[in-house]
Formats: C-alpha cells, structure tokens, sequence
C-alpha cells in the first residue's frame, strides 16, 4: 500500500514511520486527525483529537523515526502483513499547518486481472445454468399434462357403451361390433366415434394408473432457480478476497529502549555532542545528560578550565547496549563501550558502563550516571530474539541497596564489612581513602578531618539493573562531604582542584568539600563485586 499527501498550498510536508510508543508519546496532547480503519475503496474511519497546536520538540529531529522524508508531496510504501507501525504526516516546520492537504491510499495487488477473468467465466457459467432451468420450470408450469389410459380404479361401464349382447351376428368384429364396411352397405346409422372400452385385458390384478403430482416438481425447480439466481446476483456484488485488505492493527506495540543496532549510532552521537560541549565550557551539557553524571563533568571542566586543561570524550572501539522490553515512557537502558587506550589512562583497557533514560518520545535519551570497568571484567548480556535484556532479580535489586551502605561504610572507616562486594580495597575507593590519610597526616597542618558518606538517592538505582549470563549487573553512588579544620593561623590551601569548584569567597578556617563516588555492581554466581576506577570533587566551600 502507498499513502501520499500532498499540499496544494506548497508547504513543505513531513512523513514518517514510527514504533507505537513513541509516536504516541510524541504526539500526546497534540490536535491531531487520527485515521484507525481502512475499507477500500473508499471508506475510512477517523477521529479529531484536540490539543496543543503542535508537539514540545521538532519533528524532523526525533531520533526514533524508522523512516522519514519531506517534501511538498510526500510517499510511503509498505507492506500489509509488516510489523505494525503509524504513519505520522505533519508540517515540516512546526510553525506551519495542514490546511490544503490531501492524503490517498492506493493499493497494488498481484493476479486480480487473472482472477477477474476466472469470475466473470464462473459467472457466465452460472447465468447459463439458471436460465437453463428457469426454462425449464417455466416450461413445465405452462404444459397440460398427459391423459391416463383406463378410469379411474373401481369405475363401472357406461351403460350407453355398445358391445356384445343376446343377438349380437355371428359376423360381428373382435371387439362385438360389426365391421365399419357392414355397417355401410347395410345402410344402419352409427356415431361419428366409437368409445373406448373400459375393460383392459391383463389389467385386473394391477394397481390402477394414478395422475402424477406435478406440484412438487414445480416448486423444487422454482427454489433451485432462486438460489441460483441469488447466488448470481451475490456473486457480482461480492469483493474478491484478495483486493481486501485486512484492517490495519494500531495497539499494542512494543519496543525495546534501544532498537537491536542502534547502541552504537548512540554512542557516536552522545560523544560527538559530549565534545562539542566540553568545548564550549559546558553549553547545553543538560541536553545530554542529567544528575548525578551531570554535578560530575560541570566540576571537572572547571577544574580543567582552573588547570587550563583541555577534556575530550572517549572514543569506543566496540558498543553493546541491553534494556527490558518497554511499552511505553519513561524507559531506559545501559550503554558498554569499550574505550581505545588512547582514550583512557593505564595499562588496562577499560570499558565505559553509561546508564540512560529517557523520559518521553519528545525528550533526548538523557546519561545519568558513567563510570568504567576492566575490559576483561566485561559480563555477557544474555538478549532474546527482540533484543530485550530481563531486569535483574530480585534479590540483586536488596544487595545493591545493602551494598551502597557497605561502600558508605567503608569510604568513611576505610573497614570492609564482612560479607560485603569485593573490591572495595581497589581502584576508586582507594584512591580516596589514600586522599583522607593525606589530609589526615601530621605534616598536613589541618587541625581535624571528618567525612560523612550517604548512598544518593535521587535516582532509583535498584530498580535498574539487568541479568547476566551468570548473575546480574547495575550502577550506584555514593556521595560523601569532608569537613577540614585549619589551625587559625593557617591559611587553606588545598590545590587547584578544590579552589576550582569554590562556590563561595568567605574567609574561614574551615572548608567543606563535596565529593561523589560512582561504582558498578556485578554479581557473579554468589559473589558480589564493586568496581570504581575513580571519584570526583564536585564543590566546596569557606565556612
């Protein structure tokens, strides 16, 4: 089938194909004319929607079309058994209108021709045989029917009848009457006929002949003749099967977050847009991604600024994303990328693990939280057929929330607790451990040193995680806040990277300092392991 339209006004139009959920999500209180049914030739059912006069985002810039296209006439061809999917046309520019628009469905079918001819020669034949009993019906109604040889049964002889009787010549005929030649010569008067005889030889022990009931034959013709003819008449007004289309099924559509393909389409576009943003100090970085990630990379640029350093993004080698299967908004999903050494410092090939979220079709896919893992520590996401990773289990959901107060615990007491994710003692959260015990030491001049770690709890970690082939995965934080006291007669100095992210300029003795600590979570049959590679300075401030 080809849909067009066309705008006899010139404005520019837009058609595209889209999954269900998002276009419904799009066009969610927007005015819209919604056609559900189609009955060709010229029959369709359709309904106005009100709304806002037109979606919150641009409709050419949605990344979710399937496909699309533009122009002053517009086309989209497609197949009657595909997959379900809407066909959305709009203005191109979201300032304009549909007025003078016309939208037509026309619709290819192979061997009507061929079958056309097959019914026409059916329906000549059946034509041929009604009429060819209609006349015989008529025939037989209009008929007198046969005469019956005898009377009858149980008649007696008329007693007119001539026949043998006391007298009768010895020169008489067969039958007891003289002979027609006789009767002339000697001059006696007869009738014109003579009857027939009542008496039939041989007949006496038979069954008399009976006058044949043609009324059931009448009917059982006349009711051939209609159905017949009914069906003739059906026959001519009847669609041929194959020129009707079934209806077009709009509910219910699924979708996973990210289409199978799709991860590494994402991962280009969010690096190439994360570059262009960190060189323009941060200009819309909300575009891209939201808290927590986002209190991380406005601290790191201006450390870097602070530094005059120069940040880029990674650059990924090979991409692999997994979600559940989701219906409908908010929906989201993790992103693996695994960098290029070059992009990343150590020996160690590292892979970035990016949770993303997206909260409606007319909202960009937003990354919350990112933090790396060894390569080789990489688990294997086991997807079905559609391409939909099942959410970890319950039980993994309870130990990321338990294991978000064991890093707490251990960030501020340096003390892994019994039972708790391995891993700890390594990478990030050494690393700030180490940090505390340099504040800490007696050659740093500071009076006292306090911090205080709490799982942050703006983003519902545990309710997105995913299963692996041998156990599960996700993502936590852990924000802590250092508390740093100076003898009075010192003056502060912790570095550029503190100075950097001050958010005030108060003389003081003492300085609060923000941290943040993203880790993932893996379990492997029974063994739970945190991995954090780093930690961030997001604030601080003079008290």
């Amino acid at each position: 089938m080809t849909v067009t339209a066309k705008n006899s006004k010139g404005t520019e139009l837009f058609v595209g194909t889209a999954s269900g959920v998002d276009a419904d999500s799009y066009l969610d209180g927007v005015a819209q004319e919604q056609i559900s049914d189609v009955s060709f030739p010229n029959s369709a059912s359709h309904r106005f929607t009100p709304g806002d006069a037109k979606p919150e985002a641009d409709i050419a810039d949605r990344d979710w079309w399937i496909s699309s296209d533009t122009g002053k006439t517009v086309a989209k061809t497609f197949d009657l058994d595909a997959e379900p999917q809407v066909l959305v046309i709009a203005p191109a520019n979201s300032d304009d209108s549909l007025d003078g628009t016309t939208v037509s469905l026309q619709m290819r079918v192979k061997g009507v021709f061929a079958l056309s001819l097959l019914g026409i020669a059916g329906t000549i034949i059946l034509a041929g045989f009604s009429v060819f009993f209609f006349m015989r019906w008529w025939a037989s109604r209009i008929r007198p029917p046969k005469k019956d040889v005898g009377p009858p049964s149980g008649s007696e002889p008329d007693s007119n009848d001539s026949g043998p009787g006391p007298g009768a010549g010895s020169s008489s005929g067969r039958d007891g009457r003289e002979p027609a030649a006789d009767r002339t010569v000697k001059g006696e008067p007869g009738p014109a006929t003579q009857p027939i005889s009542t008496v039939q030889p041989d007949t006496a022990g038979q069954a008399p002949p009976r006058r044949r009931d043609l009324r059931n034959r009448r009917s059982f013709r006349a009711v051939t003749a209609s159905v017949l003819g009914t069906g003739l008449v059906l026959s001519g007004c009847a669609n041929m099967p194959i020129a009707k289309p079934s209806s077009p099924d709009t509910t219910p559509y699924e979708r996973t977050a990210v289409r199978p393909g799709e991860a590494g389409k994402f991962m280009t576009n969010y690096t190439e847009s994360l570059d262009k943003t960190l060189g323009d100090k941060g200009s819309d970085l909300d575009k891209i991604q939201a808290a927590p990630l986002i209190d991380h990379t406005r601290a790191q640029i201006q450390i870097a600024d602070k530094a005059k350093q120069k940040l880029r993004a990674p650059n990924f080698t090979e991409v692999v994303a997994g979600s559940p299967n989701f219906t409908e908004y908010p929906m989201w999903f993790y992103a693996f990328g695994t960098a290029d050494k070059k992009s990343t410092d150590g020996d160690k090939q590292l892979t970035q693990v990016m949770l993303v979220t997206r909260e409606s079709a007319s909202t960009d896919p937003l990354v919350r939280s990112a933090s790396y893992i060894p390569t080789d520590q990489m688990p294997t996401l086991m997807a079905d057929d559609s391409g939909a990773v099942e959410k970890g289990p319950e039980d993994f959901s309870e130990d990321l929330t338990t294991a978000s107060g064991d890093v707490s615990s251990f960030l501020v007491d340096g003390k892994a607790k019994s039972g708790g994710p391995e891993g700890l003692k390594e990478g990030g959260f050494k690393g700030f451990r180490d940090y505390l015990g340099d504040l800490r030491d007696k050659d740093s001049g500071f009076d006292k040193v306090d911090v205080d770690c709490k799982p942050y709890e703006d983003l519902k970690f545990e309710d997105m995680t995913l299963s692996t082939e041998n156990g599960a995965i996700g993502m936590g934080e852990v924000r802590c806040t250092l508390t740093i006291k100076a003898p009075s007669d010192y003056a502060l100095d912790l570095g550029d990277t503190v100075e950097a992210v001050k958010t005030n300029d108060k003389e003081g003795d003492t300085i609060k300092v923000d941290t943040a600590h993203p880790y993932v979570l893996m379990k492997t049959g029974d063994e739970l392991t945190a991995v954090a590679t780093d930690w961030n300075v997001l604030s601080s401030k003079v008290e």
